[in-house]
């Protein structure tokens, strides 16, 4: 449980230094959130490589140093794309993987986990309710044996076949991805981000508002059964890819923003975005100022 909770503290450490000492470790830590890295430093990372007649074949490559890549092994699935959407991460040991695939005309979530480093992967299972919907962007934390995963879902329904509400779905394994849940919906947004602190807090961060504006923090204490949403209000920024580091009762979050004016409205311009980040002391219902990373 240490091995994957480490980065979640050390970058709650490096985001303090940061606004005192403009440390640049933390502008590291947060542009790296995407790089997987296993206890021994090794990295990882998935590569989608177009099959005929469709779909896609899904490989892992891991490296020593993020400079030279070997191919370690690849996912046993038929028909899924890149841009539909994936997410890699290691924990305890373990890489655990989550993409959208399709099978029988339905995109499902799907999840995978290797035990030696990337090598030979699970049989892929299904993690989502068998509810008909357009999924794209899943993402996945774990802390021990508990597994959650989330991700957007827009309802498909016509006429009478309406379906369920679209939004940011949820759902959990107690034991290692075996088995899980039933979905949970947990708000509507954009541009997520799920984390678990030490405690076992599930955090999931979000991005709302017609300005896209507010950034929505839910949290569960008991694994996903019961949420709390709070919001950062209307932001004077357009904001993306918000990130969460929690550091004993302190809640970071960290994410893009960009001041809306006249000139950003013209196509084709190149918005400005900065790093910018709050801070809470109670899961969200008071936040700091805003604070821009220099």
């Amino acid at each position: 449980m240490v091995n994957c909770l480490n980065r979640i503290i050390v970058a709650g450490i490096l985001i303090f230094l940061s606004a005192c000492s403009k440390n640049p470790s933390f502008l590291a830590e947060y542009q790296s959130r995407y790089v997987v890295k296993d206890g021994d430093g090794n990295q990882y990372k998935v590569v989608y490589k177009s099959r005929s007649p469709y779909g896609c074949d899904i490989f892992v490559y891991k490296s020593l140093d993020g400079g030279k890549w070997e191919k370690a092994g690849i996912i046993p699935f038929h028909e899924s794309y890149q841009s539909w959407g994936y997410f890699l991460t290691w924990c305890d040991g373990i890489l655990y993987f989550v993409f959208i695939g399709e099978e029988n005309g339905k995109k499902w979530v799907y999840f995978s986990k290797s035990l030696d480093g990337g090598n030979r992967w699970s049989i892929p299972l299904r993690v989502n309710d068998d509810v008909d919907g357009e999924r794209r962007y899943p993402k996945i934390a774990s802390i021990g044996k508990d597994i959650f995963v989330i991700w957007i879902e827009e309802n498909e329904g016509f006429g009478r076949e309406k379906g369920r509400k679209s939004g940011i779905y949820f759902c959990s394994s107690s034991d290692g991805g075996e088995r899980w849940g039933r979905d949970k919906w947990i708000g509507k947004g954009e541009d997520t981000w799920i984390s678990v602190d030490k405690s076992g807090t599930v955090y999931v961060a979000y991005i709302g508002g017609k300005r896209k504006n507010i950034i929505f923090l839910s949290y569960s204490e008991d694994k996903g059964k019961t949420w709390h949403t709070e919001t950062t209000g209307g932001l004077p920024l357009m904001v993306k890819e918000p990130y969460i580091l929690s550091l004993n009762k302190t809640i970071y979050l960290v994410f893009q923003g960009t001041r809306p004016d006249l000139f950003n409205l013209i196509p084709g311009t190149k918005l400005d975005y900065q790093i910018y980040y709050l801070k809470s002391e109670d899961k969200g219902k008071n936040w700091s100022k805003i604070i821009r990373v220099k």
